[in-house]
């Protein structure tokens, strides 16, 4: 591998990030909405960590990706304008569906955690701000999804000096900080544990203040996010340490088993960083080299392009369908599951519609200047859900 590899298109990534908003989806869908009761919405509750830990990979993945992608010379005009135009149409139209919802019903959503929608939630949560707020009905609140991408929009706001600063690292000192970075990142559930703050949810052991500082505020999630960046200049560099599939596979296992012995805001898995760091290098490597197989399926990759357009507009959908299901629907296991499958079909489906009409028309006529030459295609893969 030469000093710095040529970006090229990294499919696998593609599809990962389909499967990821897919574990997010399922979460939200069968252990959120409270369609199901007792044991086996207990049971539906456990799937939390790894949902967690998809959020977590987006934001290793951001990082990465626009790192992996970076042209020199790139004005940070111009780049914000793509990560603008890539964001907000998606964002804008979740938004205003969950508008529309609230506009019509007169009822609580009986949902787990019933997102809050009076104005102050509404507004933070259209401009993308409700993350730097520690209170939950603004940061978990209205679309709930798009507190991940208020952390987004303040990793696009620093990108243009991170990559100048990370691509000025000398080589031999990546290693030193993407291990630094990992130890960082680890002691933060640790720092959450400290923060006092006002009860959450009474079956939730993490309080409001603890949870926002560990799962939503924008500086420590940061973190991930330099990981991912630290990761991309490795693999430039060509001093990624090769690391074998039992090895990473294994470290998700002991990861997991220790979890429960860990503080709850482990739960959160921003822990998992640098794990999900090691399958993603482990992911794009196959890529490069050329030993891709089923991730790299156009199928997949074609359903890993819809991904964002997944993860904004799935939520509203759930709010009408839940609402439609009544308070107390009392239904079988199997009609549960029913409606959970066609839910996510039809989002599915609805992403798809979406990102052809919507996310790709508007990203070709506003995503660049029509006085600047389209670039090459670097990558296959978006760096947001």
């Amino acid at each position: 591998m030469s000093d710095e590899t040529s970006p090229g298109r990294l499919p696998s990534l593609t599809s990962l990030r389909f499967l990821g908003a897919l574990l997010v989806v399922w979460y939200h869908v069968t252990y959120v909405s409270g369609i199901f009761d007792g044991s086996l919405h207990t049971s539906l509750g456990t799937v939390f960590p790894f949902a967690s830990g998809a959020v977590t990979f987006f934001f290793v993945l951001s990082g990465f990706v626009l790192t992996w992608a970076h042209k020199p010379g790139t004005r940070a005009v111009a780049f914000w304008r793509g990560r603008a135009c890539r964001i907000f149409p998606n964002h804008v139209l979740s938004w205003t569906a969950t508008l529309v919802f609230f506009a019509v019903t007169t009822t609580e959503v009986p949902m787990v955690s019933a997102p809050a929608h009076d104005a102050a939630a509404a507004l933070t949560n259209l401009f993308l701000v409700q993350d730097w707020v520690p209170d939950a009905d603004l940061y978990s609140g209205f679309n709930t999804p798009a507190w991940s991408l208020s952390c987004e929009v303040f990793f696009y706001a620093l990108f243009p000096a991170l990559i100048v600063a990370a691509r000025r690292i000398p080589t031999e000192r990546l290693r030193r900080v993407w291990t630094a970075l990992a130890a960082l990142i680890f002691l933060m559930p640790l720092v959450a544990t400290a923060i006092p703050g006002p009860q959450l949810y009474d079956w939730m052991p993490i309080n409001e203040r603890s949870m926002w500082f560990i799962s939503a505020f924008p500086p420590v999630r940061l973190l991930e996010f330099l990981l991912g960046i630290a990761t991309a200049r490795l693999i430039q560099t060509g001093t990624w340490p090769r690391v074998s599939r039992l090895t990473v596979i294994l470290a998700f296992v002991v990861y997991i088993g220790v979890l429960p012995a860990l503080p709850p805001q482990y739960v959160m898995s921003t822990a998992m960083a640098p794990l999900i760091a090691l399958a993603i290098a482990r992911t794009a490597l196959a890529d490069i080299e050329g030993r891709s197989r089923q991730l790299a399926r156009p199928v997949m990759v074609s359903l890993g392009e819809t991904t964002f357009a997944l993860y904004v507009v799935h939520f509203p959908l759930l709010l009408a369908v839940r609402h439609a299901i009544g308070p107390d629907p009392d239904l079988s296991a199997g009609a549960g599951f029913a409606i959970v499958f066609a839910l996510i079909a039809v989002s599915v489906a609805l992403s798809l519609v979406v990102l052809r009409f919507v996310e790709l028309p508007l990203m070709r006529r506003w995503a660049r200047s029509r006085r600047t030459p389209a670039p090459g295609r670097p990558a296959s893969v978006s760096t947001t859900p």
